[in-house]
């Protein structure tokens, strides 16, 4: 057997080369269908100078729990000798023309997602690192309206205008009505296909997803799963299914908890497969909506007994529709890492739990992560040092170190006076003594509000040598951000920065 495998390189920044919310969509519509369509069917098709070899080993079957088990089945791929489908990652077995099959591939990747990076291997060996180049076979020297990168080789139309676009954004366009009308292959779609998101209408840009307002990006990342996978390939193949169906069930129960039975899509996702999850909403629909995935899937394996609990590193960044959104996907990306910090920091031994961390922005202006926050969020040293934030926290839980604790909280500081609120938590990074006066001259109805959520003071002392820290900050923001999403159609009122 000589095993044939391809990779597909930098999915996100490609992904993101178009940043038109159908352009997202058709990308990975693109790269779905490559992977689980296309490279399948050219690797079966007999006669082209290849024949694939069915594979060893006891694969794991379709799971009949899984929404999607009528397309993920690696039992009967092993048996045709198709061993990997998803998370960027195409592999085969040949029993020969392993050389011809990769030639094709090449070919057809060239011209199904044009600019995509890829590698071939033939048996653990680089043989191809690709990055196609757009067609230039064009009928106009005009350059591409939607990225001004490439010529325009063709008119497509959104809304009621018609627009001369590239090659490459012309395919992503095509892909992207795919997915609208329920005929794309790739996971998301299909998901899609099978929850609410079916008969709900799909907003063509992100300003129409928010009503011109702010606007979420979620990235979601599996915790945990290198060491855990083995290097058994038949074991590991096992392994990653079932994480894969795990997550979309728990998917599956977040998007029929939050959309609506009618009307129009809060939410869009944008990449599903392999170990993560991409995709942009209403700015107050990501964090609760989180939770609910998050609850669903330790609910999942409640009963897995000693075995691996799959958990998830969240980053999700808010801001304003028009931010470019390659902005927010560098930010995006820093608050997953941040997450899976503190999920590694978990001790061995102790439960494991989801991870999230987040951040607003009132500003197209997003700096450094860490250096923002060692700014904004640290004050004090030695025994009086105080931090303004306990990002990132777990998701799930009832107390102020969850996410979902925070959001309870939040909830019910709605009815109290915001602008004495706001005045508190902007007197937290200017001393101790100073919070400490603001929270005393508060009114009676803002200390019972704070009172009732258990908070008597600003500042709580951590366990052991840990430095002092603080809910506020955390609940007002979290306040802030569910009136974002009521607010959008008039001048919001924004959040404190707190990350730039």
């Amino acid at each position: 057997m000589i095993p044939v495998h391809i990779t597909f390189q930098r999915v996100q920044t490609w992904l993101f080369n178009v940043p038109r919310l159908r352009a997202m969509v058709g990308a990975n519509t693109l790269i779905g269908e490559a992977l689980r369509e296309d490279l399948p069917q050219l690797a079966r098709q007999t006669g082209q100078g290849w024949t694939l070899s069915t594979a060893e080993g006891t694969y794991a079957a379709a799971d009949p729990h899984d929404p999607l088990a009528a397309h993920d089945d690696p039992a009967q791929d092993a048996r045709e000798g198709i061993l990997a489908r998803d998370g960027g990652h195409f592999e085969a077995v040949f029993a020969s023309g392993a050389e011809a099959f990769a030639d094709a591939a090449e070919s057809l990747l060239q011209a199904k997602a044009p600019g995509l990076r890829f590698q071939i291997s033939i048996n653990k060996e680089a043989r191809i690192k690709s990055s196609a180049q757009v067609s230039t076979d064009l009928p106009v020297l005009a350059p591409c309206e939607w990225t001004g990168n490439g010529l325009a080789s063709a008119i497509i139309t959104q809304g009621k205008d018609g627009h001369s676009v590239s090659l490459d954004v012309q395919q992503r366009h095509e892909a992207a009505q795919r997915s609208v009308r329920g005929t794309a292959k790739d996971l998301a779609s299909l998901l899609s296909n099978v929850t609410r998101l079916k008969d709900l209408e799909r907003p063509e840009d992100l300003g129409r997803l928010v009503s011109n307002g702010y606007m979420a990006l979620i990235h979601a990342d599996w915790n945990g799963v290198g060491s855990a996978a083995g290097t058994d390939p038949v074991g590991r193949a096992s392994f990653h299914h079932r994480n894969r169906v795990l997550l979309r069930q728990a998917l599956h129960k977040a998007i029929e908890e939050h959309c609506p039975e009618h009307g129009r899509a809060p939410l869009i996702p944008l990449m599903l497969g392999g170990d993560d999850l991409m995709l942009v909403c209403q700015a107050e629909l990501a964090l609760p909506f989180m939770c609910t995935l998050c609850k669903a899937l330790d609910d999942l394996q409640a009963n897995a007994g000693n075995g691996f609990k799959l958990t998830l590193g969240i980053g999700v960044i808010i801001a304003k529709h028009t931010v470019p959104i390659h902005h927010l996907h560098n930010v995006v990306g820093q608050l997953v890492d941040s997450a899976r910090q503190r999920y590694r920091s978990i001790p061995e031994g102790q439960t494991k739990y989801s991870v999230i961390d987040w951040g607003v922005h009132s500003t197209s202006w997003i700096g450094d992560l860490g250096d923002d926050r060692q700014h904004d969020w640290v004050r004090g040293t030695g025994k009086e040092l105080r931090l303004l934030s306990q990002r990132p926290v777990i998701v799930n839980g009832d107390e102020f170190d969850s996410l979902e604790g925070l959001l309870k909280g939040a909830e019910k500081l709605k009815g109290a006076p915001r602008s004495q609120l706001r005045f508190l938590v902007e007197q937290l990074p200017r001393g101790r003594a100073l919070a400490e006066l603001a929270f005393a001259e508060l009114s009676a109805g803002a200390r019972k509000a704070l009172n009732d959520l258990g908070i008597t003071e600003p500042w709580q002392a951590g366990q052991s040598d840990a430095p002092r820290h603080t809910p506020l900050l955390d609940l007002v923001e979290l306040a802030e951000i569910q009136r974002l999403g009521r607010t959008v159609r008039a001048e919001p009122t924004t959040t404190q920065e707190t990350l730039a």
